[in-house]
């Protein structure tokens, strides 16, 4: 079994019973090691003490009764007892009759003997050549006899195996009685620290209510009561984080301005909405430097040096910015707020070539009208027919700027909102027939046919009737002006989507796709020079725009070369 996979409460089980295993089996170990040679010594101790005894009734008793002498000692004690005189001949033997004695061995050069003889005292073990088992001897020198008593040793043994039986018995004995009080003691001991552990892991994932149970006491009751403290201290901070990260990210995702935030290693940690937008970007861009994502030097540099600067990204589109980085707290990285001024440049641009095409405007009639005032203030001055010329020159110019001026103010008021719009239900059809009447005129001097298309049970729209008039007869006369003589406009509308579409169709020679984007806006020719032969200010269209936004509704126009031109309008039901 993996150990690594054992709960805490078999761990401290498998110690306990490991260590108690151990230590009786060191009990057993020793006593196999020790207890032989302590009796032993014990039993040369019993030896010596019946050796000096055995002395004493040696030299009380005549020499012809030795040999009964040993056999009574041997009788009373169990012990071998011999006899020996120091020439080494045997003089009494519990193990032998008197008449067997002249033929036992001589027994002087025993090594107990030697040892008696040379000390006064000689221990040996051997077996017996006599009696064929092991012995212990211990030899004695006394009064000119050597007393040898002798044990046979398979007492030892014996003695050892009895006590190795009922050591080993009662070591199963308490092993069976302790192992389950151990294993109740580990589990009593391990229960709190299991519960402090799946109480942790709770914590870990999120779950701040669970609590470790403190009933333990001791270290152990401390020691949930830390963490219980801790998993409430933990709840509160994780809750504040997370308000404080949902108040951060409400405001990152409100704002307008892109945010970014890279590591101290440049590495980008975080965007908001407004940027992934601006700049197409996903989170495959997290973990990237900032020049692989954004593919510009000057951001790169401004991420190395923090700072302000104004950058223009030519990717997913041709867009400028105010760019500002600053450093994190500590050193940590940079934040850079990106604002766009995309609008603002080109508002710029157009205010620019809105002054510059104002001026080149007025510029033209007004210097016509003064060069033909100077010249009628000659002193001498031309004839009546010559100055009636100049003065109808004059007259159709100062026409002419009060028409651009009329235009001009038209414009500003719909952009400042300031021009007062009466919404009422306006019917498209009556509105169309009374601007081709009222053109009419212009179209037959052009020889150009002008075409109603549109269903007498059209629904009305929500609009301006004078505006809506407007817009008609700016986009109809647009028409009729450029087409050559001899084509057609057909004037159309339809339901469509809850809007009126309406549709003035020529079949002139169209406009270029580069100026299609274009066309609506202010002073914006696709031939100048036409344009201001057929008297037009270069305001028309840009009128029609802002009227139709006004409305709420769109204004767009199509296109093919030598295919005509289609203008559309969309305005509200009503």
């Amino acid at each position: 079994m993996n150990t690594t996979r054992l709960s805490l409460h078999w761990k401290w089980f498998g110690a306990i019973a490991f260590l108690l295993i151990l230590f009786l089996l060191a009990i057993n170990l020793s006593l196999d090691l020790t207890l032989p040679a302590y009796l032993r010594q014990k039993i040369q101790a019993d030896l010596e003490r019946h050796a000096r005894l055995t002395a004493e009734l040696v030299r009380r008793t005549p020499a012809t009764e030795l040999n009964a002498a040993t056999h009574h000692w041997a009788e009373r004690t169990g012990l071998r007892f011999t006899i020996i005189a120091r020439d080494g001949s045997v003089l009494g033997e519990s193990g032998k009759a008197a008449d067997q004695l002249p033929h036992v061995e001589n027994h002087r050069n025993r090594p107990e003997v030697q040892a008696a003889l040379k000390t006064g005292l000689g221990v040996a073990t051997r077996p017996s050549d006599t009696v064929n088992v092991d012995l212990l001897y211990v030899a004695l020198a006394d009064a000119g006899r050597i007393i040898r008593v002798a044990q046979p040793l398979h007492e030892i043994a014996a003695t050892t195996r009895q006590i190795r039986r009922t050591v080993a018995g009662a070591s199963l004995l308490v092993t069976i009685l302790v192992l389950p009080l151990a294993y109740w003691v580990a589990r009593r001991t391990t229960a709190p620290i299991t519960a402090m552990r799946h109480m942790a892991a709770r914590v870990a994932a999120g779950h701040f209510t669970d609590r470790a149970p403190e009933h333990a006491g001791g270290e152990i009751g401390a020691l949930a009561g830390a963490l219980n403290s801790m998993s409430q201290q933990l709840e509160t901070r994780v809750a504040e984080l997370t308000s404080e990260k949902a108040h951060l990210a409400g405001i990152l995702t409100g704002m307008t301005e892109g945010v970014l935030v890279v590591d101290a290693a440049g590495k980008v940690r975080l965007m908001n909405h407004a940027l992934r937008q601006a700049f197409q970007l996903t989170d495959d861009a997290l973990g990237k430097t900032g020049l692989e994502v954004f593919r510009h030097a000057g951001l790169d540099e401004l991420l190395a040096t923090p700072g302000a600067r104004e950058l223009t990204f030519l990717h997913p589109t041709d867009r400028t910015f105010t760019v500002q980085a600053g450093n994190l707290t500590g050193g940590s990285g940079v934040v850079v707020v990106f604002h766009d001024i995309t609008r603002l440049k080109q508002l710029e641009n157009v205010r620019k070539d809105f002054v510059a095409n104002v001026s080149h405007e007025l510029r033209t009639p007004l210097s016509i009208i003064k060069g033909y005032i100077e010249t009628l203030l000659d002193p001498e001055p031309p004839d009546a027919t010559t100055s009636r010329q100049f003065l109808e020159t004059i007259q159709r110019h100062s026409r002419r700027l009060e028409t651009l001026i009329d235009d001009l103010l038209s414009i500003s008021a719909l952009e400042s909102q300031e021009a007062r719009l009466e919404f009422a239900p306006a019917a498209v059809r009556s509105t169309a027939t009374g601007v081709i009447e009222e053109l009419a005129h212009r179209a037959a001097e052009k020889q150009t046919t002008l075409t109603l298309d549109i269903p007498a049970d059209l629904p009305p729209v929500r609009a301006d009737v004078q505006r809506l008039h407007q817009v008609l007869v700016n986009l109809i006369d647009n028409a009729i002006k450029y087409t050559p003589a001899g084509s057609q406009v057909r004037v159309s509308a339809a339901p469509k989507n809850g809007f009126i579409e309406i549709c003035i169709a020529d079949n002139g020679p169209g406009i270029a796709p580069e100026h299609l984007p274009r066309v609506f806006e202010r002073f914006y020719r696709v031939d100048k020079a036409r344009s201001r032969e057929l008297g037009g200010t270069g305001l028309g269209l840009a009128i029609v725009k802002h009227i139709i936004q006004a409305h709420a509704g769109k204004v767009w126009v199509e296109s093919e070369m030598g295919k005509g031109s289609r203008f559309y309008v969309t305005l509200p039901t009503a």
